[in-house]
């Protein structure tokens, strides 16, 4: 593939992006645009090869209720032409930089992967996505400096535009880079903080058999929701697409979301999985375990959000509209992917909030935090993780404390809450 044709180089090969991103992209496309996809792998796993084996075409199935309505309908993806696995591709990586119609970059490398992490010499390649990106873009600042580039994160983190920037800021000042290259940063790098949402089951094993590999099952809702400045807004194709919404004000709908949809995701999961639950559809259609969500919401994160209730509950009741979606099983176990680091972005700050306001932590989140350490603790090889979570676990695992004091000493040394009123499941 002739890296010329590449508008968008997105880092992420899962589930979600591809039924997420690669839909938005199919529609532009229909419209008139010609935007053409170069995916990054920077895990193990055999995605991208998988792809590349069928030319990177596949199916999204949408399927629920939209406008009360059942639907069921497939979208062929074609957009995806070449694709790359970091860190052994590198050196075409860094040429893309030079690319003059390359002009997007999408990412979702989840919450753990969106961080600060040391690097080795500047001149060694980088092993962290900041790290890398910061790589590409001192390439592009050196050799095509006159490119523009246009940065959409979709690690559900607030304010993800302004928080990757300031990665690759630590990156340059600690590989000591020319002060120049934040300057042309500043000036020919437009960041967007933006709020994804969309439930994305993956592959639909009720249809095992009868559809190609790598189809990915979607809900028919999508939000997509991109901040910026009027000009900045201006130039994105994407604001044209059905469910894309732009603003100059993004925090509080990312907070609501993050909070409310994701954090009863990560809450639900833990619970679910101790008690061999598969999905959350399954899981909301016991009365008592849904009361317990609807309290969860109104006594612990409405008070932290404090935004209008009315509309908050319409939210909430429409999130758990799409949790009994009759066509989905969405996996508890991969809710759960990399859970710690999601606690952390989801729910932590709706303890630290209790914890500043009234001195205690809030008592429903505990236990979803306590069922989250058991998980990692009875489930390890259900529970898939950082390496660096895993050792955690593994080496607290050897240890002769009971389980109640492990709990106990991982909520200490993961979150810093030394207070956990401990209920084991």
């Amino acid at each position: 593939m002739n890296s010329q044709s590449i508008q968008v180089l997105q880092f992420g090969t899962g589930n979600f992006l591809r039924g997420f991103i690669e839909p938005l992209i199919e529609e532009l496309n229909q419209q008139g645009e010609s935007l053409q996809v170069c995916l990054v792998q920077s895990t193990d796993g055999s995605t991208l090869q998988g792809l590349r084996a069928q030319d990177y075409a596949y199916s999204v199935y949408v399927a629920g209720i939209d406008q009360g309505k059942p639907i069921e309908q497939f979208q062929k993806i074609t957009c995806i032409k070449d694709g790359l696995q970091l860190p052994y591709d590198y050196e075409k990586f860094l040429s893309l930089a030079l690319s003059p119609e390359l002009k997007y970059i999408i990412s979702n490398v989840t919450e753990a992967g969106l961080r600060w992490e040391n690097e080795g010499n500047k001149d060694q390649n980088a092993s962290s996505f900041p790290g890398r990106l910061t790589q590409w873009l001192h390439t592009r600042f050196e050799q095509a400096p006159e490119l523009e580039t246009i940065l959409l994160p979709c690690e559900l983190i607030p304010n993800n535009g302004e928080f990757l920037k300031s990665l690759i800021e630590q990156h340059a000042q600690a590989w000591k880079l020319d002060p120049q290259f934040l300057e042309w940063v500043n000036k020919r790098c437009h960041f967007h903080s933006t709020l994804v949402d969309r439930i994305v089951p993956g592959f639909p094993k009720q249809l095992e058999g009868t559809v190609p590999p790598y189809t990915v099952q979607v809900e028919p809702y999508l939000f997509w929701g991109i901040e910026g400045s009027g000009n900045d807004l201006e130039k994105l194709p994407f604001r044209k697409c059905k469910g894309v919404v732009v603003t100059d004000a993004l925090l509080s709908y990312t907070r609501r979301k993050i909070s409310i949809l994701n954090g009863m995701h990560t809450y639900l999961a833990a619970f679910g999985i101790l008690n061999q639950i598969k999905t959350v559809q399954e899981y909301v259609q016991h009365p008592d375990r849904l009361q317990a969500l609807n309290l969860l919401v109104e006594e612990e994160i409405f008070p932290f959000l404090d935004q209008p209730l009315d509309t908050l509950r319409e939210y909430t009741s429409a999130i758990f509209d799409r949790f009994k979606n009759p066509y989905m099983a969405h996996s508890l176990q991969d809710i759960s992917f990399q859970s710690i680091s999601k606690f952390k972005s989801r729910l932590a700050p709706i303890c630290t909030y209790f914890l500043e306001k009234q001195g205690t932590l809030p008592p429903r989140i505990s236990d979803g935090l306590v069922a989250l350490l058991l998980c990692h603790l009875r489930y390890s090889e259900l529970m898939r993780d950082t390496e660096e979570t895993k050792h955690y676990f593994n080496q607290l695992q050897d240890g002769d404390a009971s389980e109640l004091d492990k709990v106990i000493q991982a909520s200490q040394e993961l979150f810093g809450f030394l207070n956990i009123t401990c209920k084991l499941t």
